[in-house]
């Protein structure tokens, strides 16, 4: 089994392996590499934010929304991914400012996602018993 320093930083670095390759290399073949390699970051990252969620499951199904579950969780992976694309492939300055705005889009929603996924569901107050009254003799 993995360390867990290592175990947690994983989906990381295959997000950052896959990006420093879409962006490294001028190749079509590295280009498809790396967007697979981010790919299986973010769903290595989206199964275990879904499995450490602290949220009631059916009231998520309930009030979730018309989006399908991997659809909405990929969202922000899309988004980054796509504008990466974009910077890489398109020679035409005028892509360049969409490209950034669906970039930041994409970290934004990404950032967004794992600070909503840090709350915890909040535990019963327990009961306790009072100090003994303090005899002065």
């Amino acid at each position: 089994m993995l360390p867990a320093k290592l175990y947690e930083v994983l989906p990381y670095v295959y997000v950052a392996a896959g990006i420093s390759m879409m962006l490294g290399v001028k190749s079509w073949l590295a280009l498809v590499a790396g967007v697979l390699i981010s790919f299986a970051g973010a769903v290595i990252w989206v199964l275990r934010s879904d499995n450490r969620r602290s949220d009631i499951k059916k009231a998520r199904e309930k009030y979730g929304g018309i989006m399908p579950f991997w659809l909405y969780e990929l969202l922000p992976f899309s988004y980054f991914t796509f504008a990466l694309v974009l910077f890489v492939v398109s020679s035409n300055m005028y892509l360049y400012p969409f490209a950034t705005v669906m970039l930041v889009i994409g970290i934004h929603l990404w950032i967004l996602r794992t600070s909503y996924r840090k709350h915890q569901r909040p535990e019963p107050v327990k009961k306790f018993n009072p100090l003994r009254s303090r005899t002065r003799g």
